[in-house]
């Protein structure tokens, strides 16, 4: 079984291997009307175990991060945004204490991409002021992305591809019978940061199509996020 950071006791922690320290952050915040509000970190909470139970002994997993940056979604019920200063603060912090307790790295796996920026300045920040390893994964789009391609023709926020890792994780959670279409997400050459665009753009919480998402797809999605983050985690020990 992998070790949680909040179950050992203080005794069991000091005798701990202290390879990598995994990290889950997400948010609280609408995906539609069929996923939990809880998506953002539920999905990265499921991966740093898998993660951990293959790395074994030296992996530990930390208490997760729920709440993040949130502006584009901030104006739906159901979602908490912290903004950035108080995000970046509190996450610094975390790191710094797990670099003071003797880890040679801490991988962030991030379920959220309104915590992206904001982790990549922290972590490398972190990185250098204490000389520890510091990671950071976006789970959708930094692993298995020839998988993913493969896999969902209709991805997105609460999309296809998300609604599917849910289904795997916890089908308990999901409202398929209100699960609606949104639009798609292009991407462009100059953004341009548009107060009432977003809103348009996240009307319902959804973008892609989370119609077409089943459990098995999610779950060899998954499965391969694990691997490549396990690689990666294993590349930078030797390191």
């Amino acid at each position: 079984m992998p070790a949680h950071w909040g179950e050992l006791t203080g005794k069991a922690f000091e005798g701990i291997k202290k390879d990598v320290a995994i990290l889950p952050v997400g948010t609280v915040e609408r995906h539609g009307n069929h996923l939990p509000l809880g998506t953002d970190y539920i999905i990265p909470e499921y991966l740093a175990a898998r993660v951990a139970e293959t790395l074994g002994e030296g992996a530990v997993i930390m208490p997760t991060i729920p709440y993040g940056v949130s502006t584009s979604l901030s104006h739906l019920p159901g979602t908490i945004d912290v903004g950035y200063d108080a995000f970046m603060a509190y996450v610094e912090a975390v790191l710094k204490e797990v670099a003071r307790n003797g880890f040679r790295a801490a991988l962030v796996i991030n379920g959220h991409g309104g915590n992206t920026k904001a982790l990549h300045i922290v972590a490398k920040r972190v990185a250098f002021e204490t000389g520890m390893k510091v990671g950071v994964v976006d789970w959708w789009a930094d692993v298995a992305q020839e998988v993913r391609e493969r896999l969902f023709t209709a991805p997105g926020h609460a999309g296809e591809d998300e609604t599917a890792a849910v289904l795997a994780i916890r089908p308990d959670l999901v409202d398929m019978g209100s699960a609606e279409e949104g639009p798609s997400y292009t991407k462009v050459r100059v953004r341009f940061y548009d107060r009432e665009a977003t809103k348009e753009l996240f009307a319902k919480g959804v973008t892609g199509d989370p119609r077409r998402a089943d459990a098995e797809r999610g779950r060899e999605f998954l499965d391969a996020v694990v691997k490549e983050i396990v690689e990666g985690v294993r590349e930078a020990l030797t390191r």
